[in-house]
């Protein structure tokens, strides 16, 4: 059996000094101090300098958070995210910055496979967030739909679930028009074989894998779809060898020119270990492109000159802000990507005729 867990002490002197430290030093009540700290009548002059003198000796100062759930009132948001790619450390950065140019705190939790999103939920409607910024593309459980349907909520980078369409704001890129973008470039490139990744259980991966083949399809190229189980550059890895089977490379006879496309730049990143563990050169052999471009020296993309789509994080991000301070019906916002060109794609032949209009 493990061993019984304890509370944990924190000794006097580690702790930052209370109220009832100041009372005791001052030598007064704690109501009293309580008086003298948030300025109001009651208290002589001579007691409230001695107090005031007391809580400088101490370095005391007041736990604001507490002071906000006394009145009722809050300037905190709360934050559930549930990845751990570039793209999300962006969108957490920006909205740090968004939050604090608000005058806004900002309460992190996070939702996973074994942590449901009702469970963080609930850890911060507890703190009596002014709002919530979710920033996840996973479905929510049926506890967590119902909770955020009682609360102002807006879903960053991504769309709003289905059963919560029209009960909380959305926030995100242009995914389709991103797409189709990217399939022109490759096209005009002379690429005509894409490997497109679908994200399955996602809905930006639809919308996202659907564009792609939409566009390709009328551009006369020819599809070959290959599923992922997620985001993360571990899945990428994961679905190589399906990659590999796609690309035609594991029986020997490599299909030219291909491109991958893939559903994010971590996806395309695991997805390049992979073709250089089987000798084959990006962009010389295959194309690859993602779909994110994360800055702030978050992700490799950049570095590793990987075309993609640049999502504009802190757009997003004080999009969803103003929403959740307007206090109006519930909507979506879509700002657009912008396709990124660098090293991983390159001409390859002519370009794909374009269809008639």
């Amino acid at each position: 059996m493990p061993p019984p867990l304890h509370r944990l002490t924190v000794p006097r002197e580690h702790r930052p000094p209370r109220m009832i430290d100041v009372a005791r030093r001052a030598g007064v009540s704690r109501a009293l101090v309580s008086i003298v700290l948030n300025g109001k009548p009651g208290a002589s002059p001579t007691t409230r300098e001695r107090v005031l003198a007391a809580a400088a000796e101490l370095g005391y100062t007041p736990d604001l958070n507490a002071r906000r759930l006394r009145a009722g009132t809050t300037a905190l948001i709360g934050v559930i995210f549930e990845g751990h790619d570039a793209f999300t450390a962006c969108v957490l950065d920006a909205a740090h910055d968004a939050a604090a140019r608000r005058g806004l705190d900002l309460v992190l939790t996070m939702s996973s496979a074994t942590v449901p999103l009702s469970r963080a939920v609930h850890t911060l409607t507890r703190q009596r967030v002014r709002g919530i910024l979710l920033i996840s593309s996973a479905a929510p459980d049926a506890e967590a739909v119902s909770l955020l349907a009682q609360v102002p909520c807006a879903v960053v980078g991504a769309y709003a679930p289905t059963a919560l369409e029209g009960r909380v704001f959305s926030v995100h890129t242009d995914d389709a028009s991103a797409m189709r973008q990217v399939v022109r470039h490759l096209a005009g490139q002379g690429y005509r074989h894409l490997v497109v990744t679908r994200v399955v259980g996602r809905r930006s991966g639809d919308v996202r894998a659907g564009a792609a083949a939409e566009e390709a399809a009328a551009l006369g190229l020819e599809v070959t779809e290959v599923s992922v189980g997620g985001y993360d550059e571990s899945d990428g890895v994961r679905a190589g060898a399906d990659v590999l089977l796609a690309l035609g490379s594991t029986s020997g006879g490599l299909r030219r020119p291909t491109a991958v496309v893939g559903a994010n730049d971590a996806l395309a990143l695991g997805i390049l270990h992979v073709l250089r563990a089987a000798d084959l050169r990006v962009p010389q052999d295959v194309g690859l492109t993602g779909f994110d471009d994360a800055k702030a020296g978050h992700s490799p993309a950049g570095a590793l000159g990987l075309t993609t789509v640049h999502q504009d994080a802190v757009g997003i991000v004080q999009a969803a802000l103003a929403a959740l301070e307007s206090g109006g019906v519930p909507h979506e916002r879509v700002l657009p990507g912008r396709l990124v060109l660098r090293r991983t794609t390159v001409p390859t032949g002519p370009p794909a005729p374009t269809p008639p209009a």
